[in-house]
């Protein structure tokens, strides 16, 4: 899939921006309320991806419905007061933004709006996209491809004009589901050998080497 690229669609947590501590704090915050211990930043690294009730349940250990709603309840609360303390653009992403400023890019996310929409505008970033997809929109949460077709037909491209920049097997598996090219970073929370294992999948390390990639193959 080499050629220029109409639609460019990234990942948020662990892709664009490093969100760990922040995520990280309002998990062990909600754990504190819940009389339960902290959790470390390394564990909840491994949690981060799914949404925010999959990362509530593991970090309660359990798939309880009321347990996680109120697990839910009071980490929303203290991370719409916190989602920006520390989280901050990795190096070279808005570079990577800017110069593609003049193709469709997007971001898809299982992290739920408005907090996704919100982060991106407090980084000053969030005017790069035409569509900033949360976990909680109308379409299924990736690894379901039905959200990432409704931007390419949003941005009236097809699979072939489209790439999906992730750090996560989700995102390979979202990118797979929809037959689009996928690019791994290692950058972010998913360990480097599961992203690796995929021999078909670009990996890269830092947006440095993505833009290089993308130049290379001439996106």
């Amino acid at each position: 899939m080499v050629g220029m690229k109409r639609l460019i669609v990234y990942d948020l947590d662990g892709t664009l921006v490093d969100t760990l501590a922040d995520i990280a704090a309002a998990a062990n915050h909600m754990l504190h309320a819940l009389g339960r211990p902290a959790v470390p930043s390394d564990s909840v690294r491994g949690y981060i991806g799914s949404g925010v009730r999959d990362l509530v349940g593991r970090c309660l250990q359990t798939s309880e419905p009321r347990r996680i709603d109120h697990g839910v309840a009071i980490y929303r609360a203290y991370y719409a007061e916190h989602f920006a303390d520390h989280s901050r653009l990795y190096p070279g992403a808005a570079a990577m933004l800017e110069h593609f400023k003049a193709r469709r890019q997007a971001v898809l996310t299982n992290k739920p709006n408005p907090f996704s929409t919100d982060l991106l505008k407090t980084l000053g970033v969030a005017g790069y996209f035409f569509a900033i997809v949360g976990g909680e929109s109308d379409y299924p949460k990736k690894p379901d491809p039905t959200a990432i077709r409704a931007l390419m037909a949003q941005a009236d491209a097809s699979a072939g004009d489209t790439v999906l920049i992730g750090d996560s097997l989700i995102d390979l598996h979202t990118g797979r589901n929809a037959g689009v090219l996928t690019v791994a970073m290692t950058h972010g929370f998913e360990e480097d050998d599961a992203l690796r294992k995929d021999t078909s999948v670009p990996v890269v390390g830092n947006f440095a080497e993505l833009l290089q990639l993308a130049q290379r193959e001439a996106w």
